[in-house]
């Protein structure tokens, strides 16, 4: 197909419908993959209390679980990311899905510390690269013209997981117990069939596999390109975007709760209403974000819900004093999270193929592998001075996140082949 062939054809998808089966299916595929690596994640944190309970493990020992969970998500973005560029998306993805679909089901064996702590290793390395190979998958197969709702919702496969999650530990365990609810949660990995049948390898990774250009750089390591002259710039600001967004969202609501009940007295932090209106928030959230980004530009929409999420966070902590305004609030702190679907279209669209996939993993998840501290500095705040002092730091940085984004270049309706 000629360009101009090409960019007609483009400037005619303006939704779901007008999309073709491949396009419907690659995003079926990116929605499902990143919804089942939510799923993952939560389903650990949901059934904390009765693990401990049963394998004898204390806050601590579990808290160590979570911490390796994340160092390896941290190193298995890095590697699945270039892994996507080396073997090509569609395989990375399949094997990635495997990975953490089988060991979180093998979680039925854990017996011991030891155990878990190397299944959720394991399921850490799969969980890491999901984000960067799906919305990778994304930018190269949907038109500019929708590709901002695209990757929203993509994206918003992390509230679907959520609510699924939620669904298995209200609903299974108390039948099954734990054990066979983790055994039921390895069900992800059929998902992977669907996608070596229908979903198709991105036909801009296997342009360039053709072209002289790969050939050339077939001996180069893609990770130390993206620290090259040429891409260094971006790599380091959409890092530091990352960065700053990952603290603000992490530093928030991992206390939130216990801000909900130690300071203001509420226990709608343990309620599952709770988990279902942020993420009601969130979904909507995505949406309108995808929409804004389409019509008005990736920078102005990611602008836009990060300084709105910092607004929204000075609000809740001067106006919170009743159980009505944190359902409320909380809806619309939930909306303003869609500012992580802004990340897809910019990382994605700022580099070529052949470092795509390698760059959204090492900026994404070298940003995760620092944000542990995230959560300490805010523990560390709230007991030197108090905690709405504490929680008012990640309005900060979303701030900064909004601020930030306004050094990289703007990327709607970019053609994705003319940059490579």
């Amino acid at each position: 197909m000629s360009y101009p062939e090409k960019a007609l054809m483009e400037k005619q998808v303006t939704g779901w419908a007008t999309l073709d089966k491949d396009a419907r299916h690659t995003l079926i595929a990116a929605i499902g993959g990143w919804m089942f690596d939510a799923f993952d994640v939560m389903l650990l944190a949901l059934l904390a209390a009765p693990i401990m309970k049963d394998l004898g493990f204390t806050p601590a020992k579990l808290a160590l679980v979570f911490s390796v969970q994340l160092g390896a998500s941290a190193m298995g973005g890095i590697v699945m990311g270039t892994l996507a560029d080396y073997i090509g998306r569609k395989k990375a993805l399949m094997i990635n899905i495997l990975v953490y679909a089988l060991s979180t089901g093998a979680v039925l064996f854990a017996n011991s510390l030891t155990t878990l702590l190397v299944l959720r290793f394991l399921t850490g390395l799969g969980l890491g690269g999901e984000w960067a190979l799906s919305m990778t998958l994304i930018s190269e197969r949907i038109p500019a013209g929708f590709r901002g709702r695209a990757v929203a919702l993509g994206n918003a496969g992390w509230p679907l997981g959520t609510l699924l999650a939620a669904v298995f530990a209200f609903y299974l365990y108390p039948a099954l117990g734990w054990r066979a609810t983790f055994a039921l949660a390895a069900f992800p990995a059929l998902f992977v069939l669907w996608i070596r049948q229908y979903v198709p390898e991105s036909e801009l990774w296997l342009a360039t596999r053709k072209t002289g250009q790969r050939q050339k750089t077939q001996n180069q390591v893609s990770l130390l390109e993206i620290f090259s002259k040429k891409y260094v710039r971006y790599t380091l600001l959409v890092f530091l975007a990352i960065l700053c967004t990952m603290f603000s969202y992490w530093m928030f609501w991992t206390w939130l709760p216990t801000y909900l009940v130690n300071t203001r007295g509420f226990t709608l932090s343990k309620s599952s209403l709770w988990m279902i209106i942020t993420q009601i928030g969130a979904l909507a959230g995505y949406m309108v974000n995808g929409l804004a980004q389409d019509k008005l530009g990736r920078r102005f929409a990611m602008s836009l819900f990060s300084i709105g999420e910092a607004v929204m966070i000075g609000i809740f902590l001067a106006l919170v004093t009743n159980a009505a305004y944190v359902y409320i609030i909380v809806l619309l702190l939930g909306f303003f999270t869609g500012y992580w679907a802004s990340y897809g279209s910019i990382v994605t669209e700022t580099f070529p193929t052949r470092i795509r996939a390698t760059a959204a993993g090492v900026t994404y998840n070298c940003a995760r592998a620092i944000n542990l501290f995230g959560p300490v500095i805010v523990s560390s705040i709230a007991a030197a001075t108090s905690w709405n002092m504490a929680l008012a730091m990640p309005a900060v940085a979303a701030t900064l996140a909004g601020l930030l984004i306004w050094t990289l270049p703007e990327t709607k309706g970019r053609d994705l082949s003319a940059i490579d």
